[in-house]
């Protein structure tokens, strides 16, 4: 199984918590606004801002929760001009050490076939070694909010003017393709 690569990385040791809660702000620099914008096709990032709680979780665990805020630059689909938008997201997950004892996966029932309970609680993420990506929760969270086709807000797509030969002509006027239909049919029946 490959690992993930992300474009920004921040690590702290979720070990180290004990039963201590942790504020933590991530706020990358612009060469790493500039690198995440790339990985995720947008025309530039003004701002992403992460204010996140440690908090311990079951025995090893840790629960990351807090807001992700994030002024992502894209360009237009219907203008092509950019703009930018406000992305505001709550973050809420777990992370439990690697665990060394195989266990069956709750979705699989009896006959070995998976079964996914949409309304549940998602399975904790791991901890490799005692440490979080931050950073790598925070791209996965912003990549799930990046409109894949951004509208500047008030763009409308206006109706579209087909040629119709005659330059004063306008779709309205133009007769639609079933009546040349019915004409045509009219002219073999006779």
């Amino acid at each position: 199984m490959a690992k993930a690569s992300y474009p920004y990385s921040y690590k702290v040791n979720g070990d180290r918590l004990g039963d201590q809660v942790k504020p933590v702000k991530v706020v990358p620099d612009e060469a790493e606004l500039a690198r995440i914008a790339k990985a995720y096709d947008v025309d530039g990032i003004e701002s992403l801002t992460a204010d996140l709680v440690l908090k311990p979780w079951r025995k090893d665990g840790v629960r990351v929760a807090g807001t992700l805020v994030a002024d992502v630059r894209q360009i237009c689909v219907v203008t092509l001009e950019p703009f930018v938008q406000r992305l505001t997201d709550e973050i809420d997950r777990t992370f439990e050490p690697v665990s060394t004892r195989p266990r069956r996966p709750k979705d699989l029932n009896d006959d070995g076939e998976i079964e996914i309970d949409l309304e549940g609680i998602d399975p904790p993420d791991v901890m490799i070694d005692g440490v979080l990506d931050l950073g790598a929760l925070i791209c996965e969270q912003l990549a799930l909010n990046i409109d894949p086709f951004p509208r500047k807000p008030g763009a409308e797509f206006d109706d579209v003017v087909e040629d119709a030969g005659d330059e004063g002509e306008t779709a309205e006027e133009k007769p639609s393709p079933f009546a040349a239909l019915a004409k045509l049919k009219g002219e073999e029946d006779s």
